[in-house]
């Protein structure tokens, strides 16, 4: 029983990934960090699954990426996309589904409750993307904060609205209590 239930959090979890793949193709590039579709993707699976589970496909999307797959935002490969300006935002994605995932654990999921959820799994992310800046781009704080994380902060709302409707409809169809399954 509980190897089948480490299964079925592996397949949730690669298929979340794919659907992680997908969502990072969609791209508007702005400077060094691009406007992606990743945290879209990212915002429902930190909604839609367990913390393990979450962490799982955020482990298998990054080491697609890491053995030259070209899964990320605009095709980068994974050394500079893993390592370079980008990175920690693309790491701050375990943070984000952590974060979220570990507040909806015992919560209704509900329409605020979903949302602030994200947002608390969100800013993290987006800071600890920021704060890398000043690492990778020699940055100060301000500016690393410019580039990084103010022109985001709009985008960000945006995709948590659409993450909240997406994940709703999600539930409405589905009757895998998917933010249940096995860890």
């Amino acid at each position: 029983m509980n190897s089948n239930r480490s299964l079925l959090s592996w397949i949730l979890a690669s298929q979340f990934a794919a659907i992680l793949v997908v969502c990072s193709k969609l791209t508007i590039p702005l400077g060094p960090i691009p406007l992606t579709g990743q945290t879209l993707a990212v915002g429902i699976i930190a909604s839609l699954l367990s913390i393990r589970t979450g962490q799982k496909a955020i482990f298998l999307y990054l080491s697609l990426g890491l053995i030259g797959l070209p899964v990320f935002a605009g095709s980068s490969t994974s050394l500079a996309a893993l390592f370079g300006p980008t990175a920690g935002y693309l790491w701050g994605f375990f943070l984000y589904v952590t974060l979220t995932a570990w507040w909806l654990r015992h919560r209704s999921k509900t329409t605020l409750m979903l949302f602030v959820a994200n947002l608390l799994g969100a800013i993290p992310q987006l800071i600890m993307g920021s704060l890398w800046l000043i690492v990778s781009n020699h940055l100060s704080l301000s500016s690393a904060f410019l580039v990084g994380f103010y022109p985001f902060l709009v985008p960000a709302l945006i995709k948590l609205i659409m993450v909240v409707a997406v994940v709703q409809l999600i539930q409405q169809r589905v009757s895998l209590p998917l933010g249940h399954e096995p860890n």
